[in-house]
């Protein structure tokens, strides 16, 4: 049984904090309440916070102000994929990635539908291919949900996002959406 409802939000300009740093950034996170902290690869200059109420900022290393990445004109490195292909924030200097394909999460336990909605928030670097990789979760109701969810996501494919009218990996926030039928 699919989800009865499946809505998608796309964040471009996610956080790297969060789940990036045991991947592709060699220091240490810093937590501090509602706020999560990735310093950058040695080739980038900026650290990238994720707030729950500010979402995705963005400072200069040695610099006390933390910036929205949705204002920033200039592109930003925030990590390595691969060892060598650079991941950017979306700011306004790129072109953020389009869904091209998706597909639905199947609903999870045996298709017994609940009332209410379940969210699911996750991140992922979509790489200059349009490749979802690396995906985690970041809230999830329940593991069965973050796999349902995960699952889906791992077959979508976007058009990827540009630089200058080039393929470059960004990070991307996306929240998918279960909505429940009332059991009967």
């Amino acid at each position: 049984m699919r989800a009865s409802r499946l809505g998608l939000i796309l964040v471009a300009a996610c956080s790297a904090a969060h789940w990036l740093p045991a991947r592709l950034f060699p220091q240490e996170v810093a937590n501090t309440n509602n706020q999560q902290t990735a310093p950058a690869v040695s080739s980038s200059d900026f650290q990238v916070k994720l707030s729950t109420t500010k979402g995705v900022l963005v400072r200069r290393k040695g610099t006390e102000e933390w910036l929205e990445v949705s204002q920033l004109r200039d592109p930003i490195v925030v990590g390595l994929l691969d060892g060598d292909h650079r991941i950017y924030v979306v700011t306004k200097a790129i072109k953020p990635p389009k869904v091209k394909h998706f597909e639905e999460p199947e609903y999870p336990g045996g298709g017994r539908m609940l009332s209410g909605k379940c969210e699911v928030w996750l991140h992922m670097v979509v790489d200059d291919q349009g490749v979802v990789r690396q995906p985690s979760v970041e809230v999830s109701p329940s593991p069965e949900f973050a796999k349902a969810a995960l699952a889906a996501l791992n077959k979508w494919r976007f058009e990827p996002a540009k630089l200058d009218k080039q393929p470059v990996a960004v990070l991307m926030r996306v929240e998918i959406q279960f909505g429940f039928e009332t059991a009967r």
